[in-house]
């Protein structure tokens, strides 16, 4: 085995319960100037929270969620990590905590505890390509990371660019019923562009319109007795395969929303040529 550098040794795999804990630590027992924690400023603010649904207290969300934590002469932890998940959603809890319910001012005065937190979210989600965004509710997630994704949310309207965001959050993965209603307000948003879809790429819209029709989206194609409608190959696919279906016609929406600004750019282009002439 080669020798490492200096930089090459201090890479480590990411041990999840560790990152928890390091960020809890952090939570609970740094204090800013006025002596109070990140966890105490939470707690202070929380109920103005507009999602805090019938929670009294961030001490019972956090209950809920099984984030607890005893304090004798120090603070122990009661979590187990046991998945990505399980990480995923002890950071979402404390990036709309110190994101959200934190007005500015609290913001500010915990403003260096804050960075660190949110560098080890960051460093530790880009480690297992993941990354945080901002849904135009003001709610933080977690999603994979997709350049596609990245680059169609600023091309569309808030209300799709959500939806195409929470496409990938972790939670949906299995959900075929969440991600066919995502795929459903995808699909109408595309609608309107259809005769602009078909002049671009006629291959790609027949085809996205024709899964999008016949995959149990837009109709109920896995009803034996509806015989206009059904998809008998459809139907006898696995769970997994079924989503597989869906995550490809996800995709192809996106290609078509980056072919539809491409469109654009060509146009401008063009009338920019016609401009300028030699």
């Amino acid at each position: 085995m080669g020798r490492k550098n200096f930089f090459e040794r201090i890479e480590q795999n990411l041990n999840l319960q560790n990152e928890y804990e390091k960020l809890e630590k952090i939570v609970l027992k740094y204090t800013n100037e006025y002596n109070m924690s990140l966890n105490d400023e939470i707690e202070s603010y929380f109920d103005l929270w507009k999602y805090k649904k019938n929670y009294l207290s961030f001490d019972e969300l956090r209950s809920h969620l099984g984030f607890t934590y005893t304090k004798a002469w120090d603070y122990s932890f009661n979590a187990e990590i046991e998945s990505i998940y399980d990480f995923f959603v002890y950071c979402e809890m404390i990036l709309n905590m110190i994101l959200v319910v934190l007005p500015e001012e609290a913001q500010i005065v915990n403003d260096n505890i804050i960075k660190k937190i949110i560098y080890i979210i960051n460093y530790d989600l880009e480690s297992l390509n993941y990354t945080v965004s901002k849904m135009s509710d003001d709610q933080y997630i977690i999603v994979q990371k997709d350049a596609a994704v990245s680059e169609v949310v600023e091309l569309v309207e808030p209300t799709i660019a959500d939806s195409i965001l929470e496409y990938n959050h972790y939670v949906l993965k299995g959900d075929l019923e969440k991600k066919k209603n995502i795929l459903v307000k995808i699909a109408n948003a595309l609608e309107p562009q259809k005769s602009e879809i078909k002049a671009i790429n006629y291959q790609l819209f027949k085809d996205y319109f024709y899964l999008i029709n016949n995959m149990d989206i837009r109709h109920n194609n896995c009803d034996s007795s509806d015989t206009s409608n059904y998809n008998a190959y459809f139907d006898k696919l696995t769970i997994e395969e079924k989503e597989e279906w869906y995550d490809e016609i996800y995709q192809m929406s996106l290609l078509i929303f980056l072919l539809l600004e491409n469109r654009n750019r060509t146009k401008k282009i063009s009338d920019l040529k016609s401009k300028y002439k030699r």
